[in-house]
């Protein structure tokens, strides 16, 4: 069963640059992974410093790969320096 996960980063104004150039790879290489079908980032066009990952995976097996890429762990780890405050995470069947 696919998976969805709706992920929204908030990045501090200062930050925006980094943070995109962090997840031009990220993307690149998820997008690579077998697990997944969809991986987009969006920035609001309200607040520049809202980003929100859509991602499709297919199924649990899918997620689990991906948390445990050598891309995914670098992005979680630089993450944490460029956010404003916490993300906020929905994962939906």
């Amino acid at each position: 069963m696919e998976k969805i996960i709706v992920a929204q980063f908030f990045i501090k104004p200062e930050n925006i640059e980094d943070f995109k150039r962090l997840t031009t790879g990220l993307i690149k290489k998820t997008r690579e992974e077998e697990g997944n079908t969809f991986y987009h980032l969006y920035q609001s066009v309200e607040d520049q410093t809202s980003f929100i990952f859509y991602e499709i995976f297919e199924g649990q097996e899918g997620i689990d790969f991906h948390l445990n890429t050598a891309h995914y762990k670098e992005f979680a780890s630089s993450l944490v320096h460029l956010q404003s405050k916490e993300p906020i995470l929905k994962i939906m069947d």
